[in-house]
């Protein structure tokens, strides 16, 4: 049976992240599982995906702590549904898309991607509506939420404020397509070195197709790091963040 993909912060780091994590943005989940972080006046916002087998609840500390030097950015954590995951022996998890293979994802043909990118898309027309420009957005996510954020983030109509992938892939690699209005759209792309479940090979191979469509990116490797997060990966986040979109 499959293990919960969840992501492993480094033992040295743990503490530190702990203590540094108060946010003064008011918190709400709501009965979907969404979690949202919003400061008393945003004007840019964060979407961030989960894991496979994870929730919003995974990563609510670390978004904390970016919105504790962000107040101005809104932070909403999505839950997938549960559903049957053929890597999971057909048992039901969190996913935002069935996986048959840790070896073979450019294959798969990731039952469900489409209904999570309509989801992801929804999230973002939401923020639109509040008063949030689509260039004051960015989306992002950790593993499979990070192939999400690829498969969403540059196919769009409009372009976003920034795509952050932690860990994450291009599903449907050798068919996928950035389109016109995206290629503009910049990337922030971190992974770590030692990473057994998404191998860094899928990582490096995701950024050299967006790069070879034009994208500018930034790609951060962490030595040593596993399908985990580290703090220096968090500060480099909260540094392309305070970047993207002041």
């Amino acid at each position: 049976m499959l293990a919960h993909i969840r992501p492993q912060f480094h033992r040295r780091h743990r503490v530190l992240f702990l203590t540094r994590s108060m946010s003064a943005a008011k918190m709400n989940i709501n009965r979907e599982g969404t979690i949202t972080l919003t400061p008393p006046n945003p004007t840019a916002a964060v979407i961030f995906a989960h894991g496979l087998g994870d929730t919003a609840h995974g990563w609510s500390d670390a978004m904390a702590m970016l919105s504790k030097d962000l107040p101005h950015v809104k932070f909403i954590l999505p839950t997938a549904s549960s559903k049957p995951v053929t890597l999971n022996m057909g048992m039901r998890m969190p996913s935002w898309y069935d996986i048959k293979s840790l070896t073979k994802t450019e294959n798969d043909e990731n039952e469900g991607v489409e209904e999570s990118r309509e989801l992801l898309t929804g999230l973002i027309e939401k923020e639109v509506e509040t008063g949030i420009p689509h260039n004051r957005i960015v989306l992002g996510g950790f593993s499979q939420g990070g192939a999400m954020s690829y498969y969403t983030g540059y196919q769009m109509k409009k372009a976003l404020a920034g795509v952050l992938i932690l860990s994450g892939y291009i599903p449907k690699l050798q068919s996928f397509a950035v389109t016109p209005e995206a290629v503009n759209v910049p990337a922030l792309i971190c992974h770590g070195d030692s990473d057994p479940v998404v191998r860094f090979q899928w990582g490096s191979m995701s950024k050299d197709k967006l790069e070879a469509s034009g994208v500018k990116l930034d790609f951060r490797v962490y030595n040593g790091m596993e399908h985990s997060m580290c703090m220096e990966e968090l500060d480099d986040i909260k540094a392309w963040l305070q970047t993207i979109i002041p």
